[in-house]
């Protein structure tokens, strides 16, 4: 037990049998993903991965449904290898970004050397998924992607400091809207 279950700042079901019976919010992107001819896969009952097109490359969103905290997250992993060296540079980078979304944050998992876009919604109290909210996460998601998809790599291939990436990328993202 955390702080906030003790200070009654978090909501508690007060029915199980309502939480047992509240809509799958991953079929809210199942239905989106279906009606946008976006490829997915329905991995299992608690998880879909959506594959979605960029201007700069596809990225591969996945979703994932945690019934115990009643939190959909998504995560959208940046494909490609860091070259060694380059960790901090990356990490000044994401810095740069998350100060200008508005929702979500980007993070570097050292474990696979990959550059992550992550957000999540919460649904206590069984809130349903609307969904308007589950398209702006994939929205919210894609455009994050695109303005970090550019400027790493700029750090990584082009040898630029975080910030003159970070301008680069958003001056080319300008250029072709």
């Amino acid at each position: 037990m955390n702080i906030a279950d003790t200070r009654c700042v978090r909501p508690n079901p007060g029915l199980q049998t309502a939480t047992a019976l509240r809509p799958n919010p991953l079929d809210v992107f199942e239905r989106i993903a279906i009606a946008e001819h976006y490829d997915f896969e329905r991995v299992s009952l608690n998880e879909i991965h959506i594959n979605m097109a960029g201007q700069w490359s596809d990225h591969d969103i996945s979703l994932t449904w945690n019934a115990a905290n009643e939190s959909v997250q998504l995560f959208l992993i940046f494909e490609g290898r860091l070259p060694g060296g380059r960790t901090d540079d990356i990490c000044r980078l994401m810095s740069l970004i998350n100060e200008r979304l508005s929702a979500g944050h980007f993070d570097f998992w050292n474990k696979n050397n990959a550059m992550v876009y992550r957000n999540a919604q919460s649904l206590r109290g069984g809130a349903p998924l609307r969904t308007e909210q589950a398209m702006d996460m994939l929205a919210l998601s894609l455009d994050a992607a695109e303005r970090g998809y550019p400027a790493c790599q700029y750090v990584i291939w082009a040898g630029k400091s975080p910030e003159d990436a970070l301008t680069a990328a958003l001056v080319d993202l300008a250029a072709n809207v």
